[in-house]
């Protein structure tokens, strides 16, 4: 080949690999483009997004600031309330005393629990105690926050000075919306009975609980229910007044005077990366290469669905096909924070994304950006599947 020839043909490799690069840069950019123009739109305040397969991280981003108009910069170890994102890990950790034998998730719970062994229905009427595999798929017939849920059912799942004890036994003397079992109700206060009935049968607080059963076995270590108060790294989000953001006070971590209640289902707290190792897990059957949280058996009753008519199981969002759990997923939605929590269980990809917004933005929840966030995540996720 002559010199003109291997010119030729190096200009052509070079235009390859530009292209290659090039194809690789934007398969990371769907994800990190839309979170970079919500914070300079102002949007959003601070976001965390990861997406991965095994332990491999694809994308790992971290922008904007702990509070509106804040000096705090949010990196990897900035610490979101991930909402409704928590019942995973809580169901997670319920499975787990399934598979040891302290719990059974097809046994009414008052055989745990006797407060709920006298419950009722709303419009009359008696009814047995829910199994937890009812709680577990928001079948237990609890009140829900999505069904007119009154204030005094309101405080035992937002005031959060109360104790998991008393929040559980305001629940158990509400009346049932529904006999058990017979309707999905999407219910806060059903994932605070779970978490009452694993402490009452271990011994042990929840947080405790979360602790030796997921955060050690994953080595998650900004993964918790009680921040520490003297933390600085918190993201909070922000409420607009007078059209200036301010700090969000709903935010559990800020509660005076004290944060005493672990929202089971709502308010764990937790970085991207620490919600990734778990995502990672789940993608493995329950385990990583630093341990296992539970074993196949266990992790197929987790990711199947119990109930034929819904697409909600234990503590996950569902999709099926053919009969089979193809994705698990979820989205959390407390104060100011929001999360999103993807895992495909074909390809073994997942993405996590940790934000806070301004609360009353004109337009109100219409005018949030999750959908936006959502779908840049699940174009990321299916390049990186392609990887």
């Amino acid at each position: 080949m002559d010199g003109v020839g291997r010119i030729i043909r190096n200009m052509a490799v070079s235009a390859i690999i530009l292209t290659v690069v090039r194809q690789s840069l934007a398969q990371d950019i769907e994800l990190r483009a839309a979170l970079d123009k919500l914070l300079a739109d102002g949007e959003i305040v601070a976001a965390q997004a990861i997406v991965g397969r095994g332990e491999t991280l694809q994308l790992n981003h971290a922008i904007g600031t702990t509070m509106p108009r804040g000096t705090q910069n949010a990196d990897a170890d900035t610490m979101f309330c991930i909402g409704s994102c928590s019942k995973p890990f809580a169901s997670a950790v319920v499975m787990s005393l399934i598979e040891d034998g302290t719990l059974r998730l097809n046994v009414p719970i008052d055989r745990y629990m006797p407060a709920f062994g006298t419950l009722k229905i709303a419009g009359g009427g008696g009814s047995r105690a829910p199994t937890m595999s009812e709680v577990l798929s928001h079948r237990a017939g609890f009140f829900s926050q999505k069904k007119n849920m009154t204030p005094r059912q309101a405080r035992y799942i937002r005031d959060f000075t109360l104790t998991l004890k008393e929040s559980v036994e305001g629940i158990a003397a509400e009346r049932l919306l529904a006999e058990p079992g017979a309707e999905y109700a999407y219910s806060g206060a059903g994932y605070c009975v779970a978490g009452r009935v694993a402490e009452v049968l271990s011994g042990m607080s929840f947080e405790q609980l979360l602790q030796t059963r997921l955060a050690d076995p994953l080595k998650l270590t900004r993964t918790t229910f009680f921040p520490n108060r003297a933390e600085a790294n918190i993201a909070a989000g922000g409420t607009l007044k007078n059209g200036m953001g301010t700090p969000s006070a709903a935010t559990p971590h800020l509660t005076r005077p004290e944060l005493s209640l672990p929202l089971i289902g709502g308010s764990l707290y937790s970085t991207a990366q620490d919600t990734a190792r778990f995502a990672a897990a789940v993608a493995g059957q329950g385990r990583l290469a630093s341990g296992q949280i539970m074993k196949p058996n266990t992790w197929q009753v987790w990711t199947s669905r119990p109930y034929s008519d819904g697409r909600y199981g234990f503590g996950w969002g569902l999709s099926v096909r053919n009969g089979k759990t193809i994705q698990v997923s979820h989205t959390g939605a407390l104060a100011a924070s929001r999360s999103s929590v993807v895992v495909n269980l074909e390809n073994g990809a997942y993405g996590v994304v940790h934000y806070t917004i301004v609360m009353g933005r004109p337009g109100g929840r219409s005018a949030e950006p999750g959908a936006r966030i959502n779908k840049a995540l699940a174009a990321t996720m299916k390049r990186a599947a392609q990887r």
